[in-house]
């Protein structure tokens, strides 16, 4: 387990943010099952998340090779480094890649769970398109995929705690 992978950590929270937004508009949903020309509402946001863990997965490998590149100092020949800060870095990297692995905190900027109007039209004689049942699953289901992301979080918060505490009582 990698005690510091704070990235997951936020693209957790972005799930469950999401997550929420989907469960307030089944309450919505249901809440007007019975309302006149109603049209349901759903809400996406996977792909932005699998969008923004793409995204990181190619920062990583960036850094995997540029930290070889670092090792064998292939950026600008006959550079010799005094300390390696962020200016450092910088200067011996290629400036596209640079900005490409700072950005990491904009694809966070960017997130933002979509309610879209179901305008597929079931008729259930009053111009409404909600499925009762299917939205009792539907918040179930929402209900079960947040309870296991707020307990990973926790079980790696409480992975944290140990570590900065020293250690547990083992």
């Amino acid at each position: 387990m990698d005690l510091f992978n704070v990235r997951a950590i936020e693209v957790s929270k972005l799930a469950m943010d999401g997550l929420v937004k989907r469960q307030t508009a089944i309450a919505s949903n249901t809440a007007n099952a019975m309302t006149p020309e109603y049209q349901r509402k759903q809400v996406a946001f996977e792909d932005q998340l699998r969008e923004i863990i793409a995204k990181d997965d190619i920062r990583r490998d960036l850094r995997q090779v540029n930290s070889q590149a670092y090792k064998n100092e292939t950026y600008k020949t006959g550079y010799a480094p005094q300390v390696n800060t962020v200016q450092d870095i910088a200067q011996r990297l290629p400036q596209e890649q640079f900005m490409y692995i700072q950005q990491t905190q904009s694809d966070l900027n960017g997130y933002a769970p979509e309610v879209i109007r179901d305008t597929s039209w079931i008729d259930y004689g009053n111009g409404n398109n909600v499925n009762l049942e299917e939205e009792m699953m539907d918040m179930a289901k929402a209900g079960s995929q947040y309870n296991v992301l707020a307990t990973l979080e926790g079980r790696f918060m409480s992975n944290l705690l140990d570590v900065v505490r020293g250690g547990g009582n083992s």
